[in-house]
């Protein structure tokens, strides 16, 4: 089976991104600690699942999390510490626009539309390169819930083991699998290589 639409994750794929910062960011915008940030935000996965899946506006977002973590700062501010956790892997962009010259690239990722349209808009080139976007908080479903696979599937309306997926989580793989979707676990570029070789995806 040909390898037609090869889909990465973002998130420790091809950018990585810094927690620390932002619950060193928050805890200096309120009177709390930043052990007390960190027990907060892991304490309310509803919360972001929620905001993920679009369920909730960002206004609302900031709203919610502005109470739960004592924050004192405008809505900008508070965008601004949301955003600036990201650092990009290099040698990922680089690969990344070699393969687009030759393949269909899609991005499949659990994210909110704060984070994606400060990445896009930062980073115009490299997502210039992706043909296809599945954006969680569009697509109102997340991984690793079957539901986010079956509609990529869908979409495409090709055999799954045609599609080509990456991501860092072994939960996210193992439900990709599961509908006979070509996924690899990512761990680095030299990896990622040898899986996409093993298809015939050559570069």
């Amino acid at each position: 089976m040909a390898i037609e639409v090869v889909v990465f994750d973002l998130g420790k794929v091809i950018f990585d991104f810094d927690i620390d910062k932002l619950s060193n960011g928050f805890h200096l915008s309120s009177q709390r600690s930043q052990q007390d940030v960190i027990g907060l935000i892991s304490g309310r996965k509803d919360l972001f699942i929620s905001y993920e899946k679009g369920l909730i506006t960002s206004q609302e977002f900031y709203n919610h999390m502005t109470i739960l973590l004592g924050l004192q700062i405008d809505y900008k501010s508070f965008c601004n510490i949301w955003n600036d956790i990201f650092t990009p892997f290099c040698d990922m962009f680089n690969f990344i626009n070699i393969l687009s010259k030759k393949y269909n690239l899609a991005i499949l990722s659990n994210t909110n539309i704060l984070h994606f349209e400060y990445l896009q808009n930062k980073y115009t080139e490299i997502f210039a390169c992706f043909k296809y976007l599945h954006l969680s908080y569009k697509m109102q479903a997340r991984k690793p819930d079957v539901e986010i696979y079956k509609k990529v599937i869908d979409f495409y309306n090709i055999d799954p083991a045609g599609i080509f997926f990456t991501d860092d989580l072994d939960k996210n793989i193992n439900s990709a699998k599961e509908l006979n979707i070509s996924a690899f676990k990512f761990e680095g570029l030299e990896k990622l290589k040898e899986d996409l070789n093993s298809l015939g995806v050559i570069f």
